[in-house]
């Protein structure tokens, strides 16, 4: 193992013929991918606590705005715990957890399937609607804050995607 040390103290080399899964053989790490990422992980930290600011007048998390945007594409129709945990990537514990929250502040609302009594089915309550809708005014608020501009936003986007590709291919 040779090669540069970041000053993270990550070893900027290439490790032999490693590779990944799928065959491919993994690009050389280099002092612009580490940056990158801990800049991506920085900007996520501040990001969410802008966000946390601007939704603690409604008593949601991000994670509940998050369950409360599915529930609205669903259109007043009941989804699973289970379908929820899938759509949004996470375990089924932590959206129950979030659940409880959003259900205690009267935005949702679960009960058992009539169809099948080992599942519970969640749905946005009319006070949950008109919370989301405030909350999405908050939300547009803080991007018009700290969005880069029109034209460097979708070369942006581009680039956040593209390394969100290579991070579900990796795991």
């Amino acid at each position: 193992m040779s090669g540069e040390v970041h000053r993270s103290g990550a070893v900027i080399a290439e490790f032999g013929d490693a590779q990944i899964e799928d065959g491919r053989r993994p690009e050389p790490v280099t002092a612009a991918k580490i940056d990158l990422i801990y800049s991506l992980m920085r900007t996520q930290r501040m990001l969410s606590s802008q966000l946390s600011r601007a939704f603690t007048p409604y008593g949601v998390s991000w994670a509940g705005y998050e369950i409360m945007q599915v529930l609205i594409r669903f259109d007043r129709r009941p989804i699973s715990i289970l379908a929820l945990a899938r759509h949004l990537e996470r375990h089924w514990t932590s959206i129950a957890h979030t659940l409880n929250g959003l259900e205690r502040a009267g935005h949702v609302i679960r009960y058992q399937n009539p169809a099948y009594w080992r599942e519970k089915l969640v749905e946005l309550t009319d006070s949950g609607h008109e919370t989301w809708a405030h909350m999405c005014e908050a939300l547009a608020e803080t991007a018009a804050l700290c969005s880069p501009d029109d034209h460097t936003a979708p070369d942006l986007l581009a680039g956040l995607s593209a390394f969100e590709s290579e991070l579900r291919h990796l795991g």
